[in-house]
């Protein structure tokens, strides 16, 4: 009798360690097994809708043809909605833990848009289904002593590259763009070691000459440094780019950046003017927009990062960590640029979580909560459009995530994240 008691005792151990080692893994289904999601209340762009949600091989089917054999998963009416994504963060490491807070903050897609080269073995990591897809811009382009190359040597490269110098990081983390033919040659590179877009850098435009050769470093902040390209160039750039297949997105500082990088026919906006001010109030007028600025940028379809929360993050001041200057800038290039028909995405710059993003702009309080969801929840289908997801219609990929509490009463419920489903598969955390 004592030996079958041991016996039962060893078994119930040998069951909780399997399930606690599973618990951390996607839990797979066979081929052509069907999931049925009842009850879910489901996000429709304008709000939340009850609907069944049928799941095979990793994208959405009618859930009239789900069989009787499906595996059923009761929702209980909780709140349905895409994955989130991050258009902007520079701290995208290849490995499980990295990939495991993404996807634990419900970040499934991010855009790197300037990083050390990333190898194939790396990208090869993100392409897995069970990581966080990230597509990077390898090394962006600049001109000596601009934006990012004092970054690098003085900030990254101490702490990451510590016996790196100049040189090796030209070439890998940034490239010199001065004229047609260096932009070319730094293009060149980018499709070597294969980029999945460009960034190029856009600093203070409307002073380019005098800034050009100035001390990098001007005593506020690494990103106020020297310069970027010159803004006569940009358009060449991105129709450059683009013969070499590739999307460009600019780093800019102030209105004139962003209206050079929206006329020039650049994809994205990386940061809007007021990300970061230093919270000096001769800076407010430079990164204000007007109202025919705003429209001339909504106009060209391209995508609008505020990374907003960043000031936050670098200039902390008053209650919430954000000056009233600082504040007034950002409601004001936001409300702009929401009513002239703007594309805005969700991006950070500082952290792969979006939660701190999506509740400052909500803060600023001149966008409705269904427009601040519509930027967050919209987010991953613009950084990839040649799939299907963000969506819940057939052949949509099953990317999704399962809320307890309804973010559009607060956007705080962005972060009570009870399920989370990528390619038709759970992400169960441990």
């Amino acid at each position: 009798m004592l030996l079958l008691i041991l016996r039962r005792r060893a078994v119930v151990i040998v069951a909780l360690l399997v399930c606690l080692l599973c618990a951390g893994r996607p839990q797979a289904r066979s081929r052509g097994e069907m999931t049925l999601y009842r009850d879910g209340l489901v996000w429709t762009g304008s709000g939340f809708e009850s609907r069944d949600l049928a799941v095979r091989d990793g994208r959405f089917i009618e859930p009239g043809s789900a069989t009787v054999g499906a595996h059923i998963v009761d929702l209980r009416g909780r709140y349905v909605v895409p994955a989130y994504a991050n258009a902007h963060v520079h701290q995208t490491p290849a490995t499980e833990e990295a990939s495991e807070r993404a996807l634990g903050s419900g970040v499934f897609y991010a855009w790197n848009p300037n990083t050390v080269v990333t190898s194939e073995t790396t990208k090869a990591f993100f392409a897995r289904p069970d990581t966080y897809d990230v597509a990077v811009a390898q090394g962006g382009i600049t001109e000596p002593r601009g934006h990012p190359e004092w970054l690098y040597l003085n900030v990254v490269g101490p702490r990451a590259h510590p016996d790196w110098t100049l040189e090796d990081f030209l070439g890998n983390a940034f490239h010199y763009g001065r004229t047609h033919n260096e932009i070319d040659v730094a293009l060149d590179e980018l499709v070597s070691q294969r980029a999945d877009f460009v960034k190029a850098y856009l600093l203070f435009s409307e002073d380019y000459e005098s800034r050009r050769g100035m001390n990098p470093y001007l005593g506020r902040s690494p990103a106020n440094a020297g310069s970027g390209i010159n803004p006569a160039n940009a358009r060449y750039l991105v129709e450059a780019a683009a013969r070499r297949g590739f999307k460009a997105a600019f780093h800019v500082e102030t209105a004139a950046d962003l209206v050079t990088a929206a006329e020039s026919g650049a994809a994205m906006a990386a940061h809007l003017p007021g990300y970061w001010m230093g919270d000096l109030a001769e800076d407010s007028p430079r990164r204000s927009l007007t109202v025919d600025e705003a429209c001339r940028i909504a106009a060209t379809s391209m995508l609008l990062v505020p990374t907003y929360s960043f000031a936050a993050v670098n200039t902390p001041a008053g209650e919430d960590g954000v000056s009233a200057l600082t504040r007034g800038v950002q409601a004001r290039n936001l409300w702009l640029l929401a009513n002239a028909g703007g594309t805005l995405l969700t991006g950070t710059d500082h952290s792969i979580a979006i939660f701190a993003e999506a509740e400052h702009l909500a803060s600023l309080d001149v966008l409705t909560p269904v427009e601040v969801l519509n930027i967050v929840l919209g987010t991953g289908a613009h950084l990839f459009p040649e799939r299907r997801i963000g969506c819940f219609e057939r052949d949509c990929e099953a990317d999704f995530l399962v809320l307890s509490e309804n973010p559009l009463g607060d956007i705080g419920a962005l972060r009570s994240i009870d399920m989370r489903i990528k390619a038709g598969r759970s992400m169960a955390r441990p």
